[in-house]
Formats: C-alpha cells, sequence, structure tokens
C-alpha cells in the first residue's frame, strides 16, 4: 500500500509517496512561477489556476511511473489562513489571500469577539470579510481555504470539507469542532477533524493517470500540524522542537493549556488530545548570518572544548515572544566576539538555554513533558547542538528521517484509509534517523541559571 501526502507551499508543490512501512516510493514537486501577484499595499496574493498547473505537473511527473500508480489515498496540507472565493462549477473568483496578507486591519477588529479578545489580520476570516466588502461577490459565495480547493479540484465538487486546523483562523470552535457561534453569516464548507474520508479522487483525473478505482480521499491540515505529525510525536507528553531561523515547540497535551500571556497557544491533534505551541524570536538565524557556510569547522573545533565562557540569547532582534514576552527585549552577547569558536558554541548553548526555558514554561502552565524530545529543523543537523541539548535537557532527542509537511500529509493520508487514530499511524510511518542520549552535566544546569538571570536582567 501506498499513500500520497500533497504540500501546497508557498514557493510550489510537492508531492510524497509513502509506502506502508514508512519507506517513500517516490517524490516530486514544482515550483510556483508568481510568489506574490498582489498589487497592494500590505497584499499578498497567489492565483490558485496556478497552484492547479503545478500540482497537475508534479502529478504526472509522479504518475509517469507505472508502479507509482498504486495508491491507496491522498491528503493535502497547505499555508495557514490562506483563503480564496469560488463559483459553484469551483473557478476561482478572486486571487487567494495567502497567509500572510495584512490588509484586513480593520476588519480584524471587528472579527476579536469570535477569537476570544485578539484577532490578527493574517486570520482568514477578517480576509473574508474583507473580500466581500469590497468584491463584487455573491451573497452566498464559498469560501476555501487553499487545501480545500485542491481537495475540491481532485474530487471534482465544492462540496468538500475543511479540516479543523486550517479552520483555526476561520472561526472554529475547537471545543466543539465546529463554527463558532460568533461567526457572522458566510457559506463556509463543513468542518471535520484531519484523516478522514470524505470522498474518492474523479474519475477524469483517475483516467488521465490510469489510477486504480475509488482511490480514496481524506482530509488534510495546516503545514505546520502536518510537519508535526511527521515528527515521531504521537502521545500525551511527546514533545517536538523545530530549530531553523526560530525556534518553535509543539506537543501533545492531555488538557488544554491556558497562557494569559498568550505566549502558548493551543491547536488541537485529530486523535482528541490538545497541541499547544508557540514560537521564539531566537534560533538558527544568529549563528548563520554569523558563520554562514563555516559551521561544519567551527562545529569540529567547538567540540573540542568543554563548554564555553560566553553568554549568548541566540537572537537579532529586539523582542520576544517565547519563553516570554516583551516588545523591548534586547537580546545579548557577553564574552570576547574574536573567540570565533566560542562564540559559536555560545549560540549553540543558548539556543538549548531558551529551549529549556520554554519547556519549563510550559510545565509551569500544566503540561506533562516526557522523557523525548523530538528534534526537527535545521539544527537537527548539528550533533554537537544535539548532545548540548540532550545534557541540558537530561531528555532524549530523537531525529526523524522525513519530518516534512508532505509527510505529515501521507499519514493523514494512511490514517484516514485505514480508519486508524493519527498517532498510531505516526509511530507506525515515522522512522528515527538519530538518537542522542543524555549524558550528566551539572556545568550546563549552572551555566542555565545564569542565563536565566541575564534574561530577567534585560526585562527589568
Amino acid at each position: 500500500m501506498a499513500f500520497l501526502g500533497i504540500d501546497l507551499g508557498t514557493g510550489g508543490v510537492r508531492c510524497l509517496l509513502v509506502e506502508d512501512d514508512g519507506s517513500i516510493r517516490a517524490e516530486t514537486s514544482c515550483g510556483l512561477k508568481n510568489l506574490n501577484v498582489a498589487t497592494v499595499e500590505r497584499g499578498s496574493e497567489q492565483d490558485p489556476r496556478e497552484w492547479i498547473e503545478v500540482l497537475e505537473a508534479a502529478l504526472d511527473e509522479l504518475f509517469a511511473e507505472p508502479a507509482n500508480r498504486q495508491v491507496q489515498a491522498i491528503a493535502v496540507d497547505s499555508t495557514s489562513g490562506t483563503v480564496l472565493p469560488v463559483a459553484e462549477d469551483g473557478t476561482p473568483l478572486g486571487m487567494a489571500f495567502l497567509y500572510n496578507d495584512m490588509r484586513a486591519q480593520e476588519e480584524a477588529e471587528q472579527c476579536a469577539a469570535v477569537f476570544g479578545g485578539s484577532c490578527s489580520p493574517t486570520f482568514s476570516l477578517p480576509k473574508i470579510l474583507w473580500m466581500r466588502a469590497r468584491m463584487d461577490l455573491a451573497d452566498d459565495c464559498l469560501f476555501l481555504h487553499a487545501a480545500d480547493y485542491l481537495n475540491s479540484w481532485l474530487a471534482g465538487t465544492i462540496e468538500v470539507p475543511t479540516d479543523f486546523t486550517n479552520a483555526m483562523k476561520t472561526g472554529v470552535d475547537l471545543k466543539t469542532e465546529q463554527w463558532s457561534e460568533a461567526m457572522p453569516v458566510l457559506r463556509l464548507p463543513e468542518v471535520i477533524a484531519p484523516g478522514k474520508r470524505f470522498g474518492v479522487l474523479r474519475p477524469k483525473l483517475q483516467k488521465r493517470w490510469q489510477l486504480p478505482p475509488d482511490i480514496v480521499l481524506v482530509s488534510g491540515a495546516t503545514d505546520s500540524n502536518a510537519a508535526f505529525y511527521a515528527s515521531g510525536a504521537a502521545a500525551a507528553g511527546d514533545w517536538s522542537t523545530t530549530i531553523g531561523t526560530t525556534l518553535a515547540v509543539k506537543g501533545l497535551s492531555a488538557s488544554r493549556l491556558d497562557d494569559p500571556e498568550a505566549r502558548i497557544y493551543c491547536h488541537k491533534h485529530p486523535d482528541g488530545t490538545w497541541l499547544p505551541g508557540g514560537a521564539s524570536n531566537a534560533g538558527g538565524e544568529i549563528v548563520r548570518e554569523r558563520f554562514a557556510n563555516r559551521m561544519e569547522e567551527l562545529e569540529a573545533a567547538a567540540a573540542e572544548r568543554e563548554e564555553s565562557t560566553h553568554l549568548i540569547y541566540p537572537s537579532v532582534r529586539t523582542g520576544e515572544r517565547l519563553p516570554f514576552s516583551s516588545s523591548s527585549f534586547a537580546p545579548f552577547l557577553e564574552g570576547d566576539q574574536s573567540d570565533e569558536v566560542g562564540v559559536f558554541l555560545g549560540c549553540l548553548e543558548g539556543v538549548a538555554f531558551v529551549e529549556a526555558l520554554v519547556y519549563e514554561l510550559l510545565e509551569s502552565l500544566g503540561a506533562a513533558v516526557g522523557d523525548t524530545i523530538y528534534a526537527t529543523g535545521g539544527a537537527a543537523k548539528s550533533r554537537l547542538g544535539l548532545q548540548v541539548r540532550a545534557d541540558l535537557l537530561q531528555k532524549k532527542l530523537c531525529v526523524p528521517s522525513h519530518p516534512n509537511s508532505a509527510m505529515g500529509a501521507a499519514i493523514l493520508a494512511a490514517a484516514g484509509f485505514l480508519d486508524r487514530p493519527v498517532g498510531q499511524l505516526s509511530r507506525q510511518l515515522v522512522t528515527i534517523e538519530t538518537t542522542i542520549d543524555p549524558r550528566p552535566s551539572s556545568s550546563l544546569q549552572d551555566r542555565l541559571a545564569k542565563f536565566r538571570q541575564r534574561c530577567q536582567l534585560a526585562l527589568a
């Protein structure tokens, strides 16, 4: 059996065909030519017809190989907050407003009550209200998220559901998994959980690529949620840290976490547990900016040192979102800046310190944090960085082989086809590539205490 995950990202489409043992049978991708066609200030738009063009190109390449045509199910993920209006025949009635479109400032204020008092113009709902007010649309016009639109093309009908992760920024009540009662009157898709069957591939596409009949279509998720399903985290107490330009955490909690300072917010996992998470301004950007293509050389040199004498908050901008919220927080770099190896190691330690403070915060909010952290993002390529993090957290770090959104979409496709929990399929299909066990390290704990004090001083 094989399951197809389709990831519609900002730059194009990626298709991943995954076997039922988690191995990758095939992968194709096709990039968009027009990343932003908006002509207005603060606008960010793409042409959804080009989405279909690049998806067709990627599928043409995938199914050119006859062995790749034995597909049981398909699921799609896309960027959160991307939305468009469609006609009854599925034709787009305008451009898609992307996740980072900022024009609906006034409408965001009108939507605050739907989201518990705070709404960003990047959310889907204010964008929909902007379209309703400023475009020539019928009162009963249907609005679809990006993943819904691809699903409507695959199914050959606009009568497709959305999933509650895509619907979160449009006004879903995650407790009921239905549209909020505070919503304005709009025509929107039915809401279901990710990983649920809702239809089959339309016959025209089946014939085009000589595919088996009745390929199941399964509800997808936002790209960040799909990537989490591919991390290996699958049960309450499991957490994933993604460190690239910035540091982000997501994990599974039996109860919803309420953070009065909004450092942590909650999605919901398809299996019913809560999915709290948040993002920091700290991360790997500082290392990339300072050391560019020399990181392999510096890591080898840093591995020979016991620890750094530097104390570094690894961010390049003023302000912080997590593990504390402050618009004026100033990152710090203490130590000899001419000592490049020391600065490099200090940055790795600083990332680990921020991660440790995030997990301290989560536990203070009532989260259970298990003995394993699933590590993804570019920083997972650094063996030294992984070891520092494991030693500080005193937890095992596991690096999955394919921690990407398309893999997560394939996991959802498998869950829907087999009618099994998404967490169970994550365990079954995710392969752990690297495991790092912690070593005793009291010196890192001492340095964490100094780092915490230095942060408190900067916040005072």
